[in-house]
């Protein structure tokens, strides 16, 4: 476990340099708003699931090390407009201010947008894979993001009116889909056969829906300075938390089985790479 945690930090201090190397805060109130909104610091386990991943195969991590900065850029600018006084209304992101806060409104909505057309401006320049797999891959995440994923799922969030049928649809698209498609999406850019790609893709679901049920759990049971947000808005906003809905015993048991179903295919996929088992372990056994 620690070397894991050291690999882990000196990863995290790469990544970080790459998400903001070409940013200057001194050009203007947008790109100002951006480089706050990536400077703030955070977990990057959507980079750090694909470099990890991507070594765990094989590869080389600095070779994904620009696509990996851009599963970043679409998470923080979906961060950005979640904590939006139009959708939860945050003040607080990672233990300071929100964007809108620290700027205004309409400026956090257009950082916001301007991190999502960086992303497949990153990705589209990436020359260290063919035009043909860049291609695929932009097919992929678009797919995991839009209407079929991510913002599919938190329109049905925002929806919600309280059936607990419909968390675990929520979870799946809000959550779990990106980081199912950057483990698929890394396993077909490392060339990956057909069963091994489908055990990732399972993998990915159960791991990704595991992830968002221990944030469920955080809220009900977190400690608001670890996890540097507000916590224990869900029970008043109604929100679709499963810990509420099925008890926090329950969705212990489902957060242990998902993360024995992931283990389970991850062994199918032949990964035996320490730092990538860990970090699957951390992303749903968490105090923050």
């Amino acid at each position: 476990m620690k070397a894991a945690l050291a690999y882990f930090s000196a990863m995290e201090e790469r990544i970080q340099r790459a998400l903001t190397a070409h940013l200057d805060p001194d050009r203007g109130t947008l790109e100002a708003a951006v480089h706050y909104a990536l400077e703030v610091k955070g977990k990057r386990l959507r980079p750090m699931i694909m470099l990890t991943l991507a070594e765990a195969l094989g590869g080389d991590p600095q070779q994904f090390m620009g696509l990996a900065t851009a599963m970043e850029y679409i998470h923080t600018y979906s961060l950005i407009h979640d904590d939006h006084p139009s959708m939860d209304n945050d003040d607080y992101r990672r233990g300071q201010p929100t964007v809108h806060r620290r700027f205004n409104d309409a400026v956090a909505l257009l950082a916001g947008d301007t991190l999502l057309t960086m992303a497949f401006e990153k990705i589209a320049s990436e020359s260290g894979f063919s035009a043909e797999a860049r291609i695929h891959f932009i097919q992929l995440i678009t797919e995991c993001i839009g209407m079929q994923g991510m913002a599919g799922g938190q329109a049905l969030d925002l929806e919600f009116s309280g059936d607990p049928a419909a968390i675990r649809e929520i979870h799946r698209l809000k959550t779990g889909e990106l980081i199912r498609g950057i483990m698929v999406g890394t396993g077909r850019l490392m060339g990956l056969d057909a069963e091994r790609i489908q055990a990732l893709d399972r993998a990915g679901k159960e791991i990704g829906t595991a992830f968002q049920l221990a944030d469920d759990l955080l809220d009900v049971l977190g400690d608001e300075e670890l996890v540097g947000k507000k916590l224990h808005k869900d029970s008043a906003n109604r929100s679709p938390n499963a810990a509420l809905f099925f008890g926090i015993d329950s969705v212990r048991q489902e957060i242990d089985r998902l993360f024995r179903v992931t283990m389970d295919e991850l062994k199918k996929v032949g990964i035996t790479f320490s730092p990538f088992l860990v970090l699957m372990h951390m992303m749903v056994y968490r105090e923050h």
